[in-house]
């Protein structure tokens, strides 16, 4: 079994870097626990001088939300955090109402950046926090969700503080890490970005909710070394697809039946996107029209996408966890499409067995 999709998997993998969907790859697979598919395939760099191994890191983008996210699940789990009780009874200085609940599912109304928003400001791990507590919610928290794109780094990290005395761990697991050590920046992928994968196509008049989460005047470097080094985990995340594998796969049951309880199941306001969302965690299930994305069609699936083109998925029902890692970013509908495609395949062929 695991010699077949292992095969299938290299072979789209193949298929897709030949229609240039690919600069480089890792695909990683857990079945019941055990490894069935380990593909790396491509280059780290548009040069062409580093070759993609299944040891090098790749930035996860918004998967590292879910990874952070996962930092306050233990905090629950432990009795230190009540996910119904409003922020501002942990964090003093937050002055909106919202609840941890509202907060990590992006119902607190809290998107908006600053409008000089630039990648020192990014970055700070002091200066955001405060900023992004201080603010009024855009809306009442709880009665819509609005995709947080760069402050919900701020808010985890913010909040994990405020309980804990600490900041937010860098290391997570092995080959799991919030900010790339520059001890491991050997290993790393240089990000690829054409214009076209910021993808704000459906953003109509100058208020939009999603110019506001991701201002047109900020196009950041995401190869500036402080993009790369920062722990600001609405995108900061790096990790092999193994290691990602395994490192979601192993998260305790307690930790993600809390996580995958539905928050959201509605339009968000900032994607303009039908979304359904646990608690730090997006959900799997079928959209209008029967469409499924590369969660699956179970409901109780749970994971993250991330820009370009990454995702984590587990599926602890089917025994399923998948990671897939890219370095060229796609626009959102190619990179929806190549991402789903290979999880497809690779629950279709587990399924089969």
């Amino acid at each position: 079994m695991h010699a077949a999709v292992q095969g299938a998997v290299a072979e789209l993998i193949a298929e897709q870097q030949k229609a240039g969907q690919h600069l480089g790859v890792q695909v990683a697979a857990r079945w019941h626990g055990r490894p069935v598919v380990e593909v790396a395939a491509g280059r780290l760099d548009p040069e062409g001088r580093r070759p993609v191994g299944p040891d090098s890191l790749f930035c996860c983008f918004s998967v590292s939300k879910a990874l952070a996210a996962r930092r306050l699940w233990s905090l629950v789990a432990a009795g230190r955090l009540d996910p119904s009780r409003p922020v501002a009874f942990y964090w003093k200085g937050f002055t909106a109402s919202a609840t941890v609940a509202q907060l990590l599912s992006h119902q607190g109304g809290l998107h908006r950046v600053p409008e000089d928003l630039d990648a020192d400001f990014l970055v700070d791990e002091v200066a955001g926090p405060t900023w992004v507590a201080a603010q009024e919610p855009a809306w009442v928290p709880g009665s819509t969700s609005g995709y947080h794109t760069l402050t919900y780094g701020w808010l985890v990290c913010g909040l994990y503080a405020a309980v804990t005395g600490e900041p937010m761990p860098r290391v997570l697991d092995h080959d799991v890490y919030l900010g790339l050590p520059a001890t491991e920046a050997h290993r790393a992928a240089t990000i690829v970005e054409p214009s076209a994968a910021r993808g704000l196509r459906w953003v109509t008049g100058d208020t939009h909710p999603a110019l506001q989460a991701m201002p047109p005047a900020f196009v950041p470097d995401w190869n500036d070394p402080r993009l790369r080094a920062a722990c600001q985990p609405a995108f900061s995340g790096w990790a092999s697809a193994q290691a990602l594998a395994a490192h979601v796969d192993a998260i305790p049951r307690a930790e993600y039946e809390l996580a995958r309880r539905l928050q959201v199941d509605g339009l968000d306001r900032v994607l303009e996107l039908p979304v359904r969302r646990g608690l730090g965690v997006e959900l799997g299930g079928r959209f209008e029209g029967g469409a499924v994305g590369a969660l699956g069609p179970n409901e109780r699936a749970f994971g993250h996408g991330g820009h370009g083109g990454q995702v984590v998925v587990r599926d602890p029902e089917a025994g399923l966890t998948v990671a897939v890692l890219v370095n060229l970013l796609a626009e959102p509908e190619l990179a929806a499409e190549r991402t789903t495609t290979i999880c497809e395949l690779i629950r279709g062929l587990c399924d089969a067995y």
